[in-house]
């Protein structure tokens, strides 16, 4: 029975820290003048169609031009030139370590499905010390997470394409044609 529950427990456990980070987002801004919105000390990255990246602060932006200062120069980007527009994803330090707190504190209460630790203190202690060990682990593991969040992501461009081709051979002869969208 107690393997059952410890079974059980595990595979809750795994289920839901494999499924924190399945979600994903929409860009936040539908065009090029919702990123006025940033504060000028904000750092962006914008990437081009040639897939350059530029890092700087957002001097202006409209419906079809991008102004970035970078250093003490403007450059300016038209909204054909543009692939994406990147922002440093600002995670707290919190939600690792109450995770890895709950982690290293949940297993090791484990230990209490054993009925000969429920009334001793040194189990409650080892709950204790491993939710600390299990707190360091996650604040450690967060501090080395430097994600980017795509806040602006141009319209996907149609690539149509007509390509014709000639079929001899075999005593055959025709015309292939392919048309891509």
């Amino acid at each position: 029975m107690t393997t059952d529950r410890f079974r059980s427990a595990l595979v809750n456990l795994a289920l839901v820290v494999t499924s924190a980070g399945v979600a994903s987002a929409q860009p936040a801004a539908a065009s090029l003048e919702d990123l006025k919105s940033l504060e000028s000390a904000t750092r962006v990255t914008v990437v081009d169609m040639q897939l350059r990246r530029f890092r700087g602060t957002i001097a202006d932006a409209s419906e079809s031009l991008l102004l970035l200062r970078i250093g003490s120069e403007t450059r300016r980007f038209e909204v054909a030139e543009i692939r994406s527009v990147h922002i440093r994803k600002e995670d707290s330090l919190v939600n690792g370590t109450l995770l890895g707190a709950a982690v290293g504190g949940g297993l090791t209460s484990l230990l209490f499905l054993d009925n000969e630790c429920r009334d001793d203190p040194i189990c409650y202690k080892a709950v204790f010390a491993y939710a600390g060990l299990g707190a360091l682990a996650g604040l450690a593991i967060d501090a080395l997470i430097h994600g980017t969040m795509v806040i602006y992501e141009a319209a996907a461009r149609s690539q149509r394409t007509l390509r014709v081709a000639p079929i001899t051979g075999g005593g055959r002869r025709g015309i292939a044609v392919m048309i891509g969208f």
